[in-house]
């Protein structure tokens, strides 16, 4: 309604299909006891490009697993955000999110500790699926094919708007996790600005901890 369109095709996924990372075909049933994964992001005037996520409860209330699953995902978030600062490696965040989903599958019995074995060998990447964030900028992802040194492995400076987005997937045909586990995936998206003492969430109006997507869900409904 503001911008100048959306900047990119979005990915609205329920169930199974929010483990498919770029479910782009945006059809199948939208059950209730599911999960909606809708990520999205408007272009504005000047071409700048949001990219945020969020995982519904399709009937307005996480169950006891998925609300585990997804306070996961958002305590790595918050581990991620936390790492973006002046100064930082662009890495810090990545690998800050990836410790804490990495605890979580050890401590759910899903994978074999410490989290140090798991992190070295890359054993959580089965259910994490991608890195952890990108640059934001014209057309959702600036300069991705930019030089190693100057993007990956560079130092994140003020001005900076790059994305945190941990997530976890299980696949519905996955036999190595419990049954109940299978076909959930959550992903939370936020675009954090660089500042120069630290960092600020530029889409922090969208309710994000779990309490407050069922309370935003209820406002809805009413």
């Amino acid at each position: 309604m503001e911008g100048n369109d959306i900047g990119y095709g979005s990915i609205c996924a329920a169930g199974p299909h929010a483990c498919t990372l770029h479910w782009v075909r945006n059809d199948g049933p939208v059950r209730s006891g599911d999960l909606l994964l809708l990520d999205a992001g408007v272009e504005t005037h000047t071409y700048y490009t949001a990219d945020v996520t969020r995982t519904l409860p399709v009937n307005g209330r996480y169950s006891e697993l998925q609300r585990k699953i997804y306070d996961a995902v958002y305590e790595a978030q918050e581990a991620g955000i936390a790492a973006v600062k002046p100064g930082a490696k662009y890495r810090d965040f990545h690998d800050a999110s990836q410790r804490v989903l990495a605890e979580k599958l050890v401590e759910w019995g899903l994978v074999e500790g410490p989290a140090e074995r798991v992190l070295e060998l890359g054993l959580q990447r089965r259910w994490t699926l991608h890195g952890t964030g990108h640059m934001l900028g014209m057309d959702v992802h600036d300069c991705a094919v930019a030089r190693t040194e100057a993007y990956v492995d560079g130092t994140l400076e003020p001005g900076m708007v790059l994305t945190v987005e941990p997530g976890l997937y299980f696949q519905a045909d996955d036999l190595t996790v419990p049954e109940e586990y299978r076909g959930i995936g959550v992903r939370i998206e936020d675009d954090i600005l660089v500042t120069e003492d630290g960092n600020r969430n530029l889409s922090a109006a969208l309710p994000r901890r779990a309490d407050e997507v069922e309370a935003w869900m209820d406002g809805l409904k009413s």
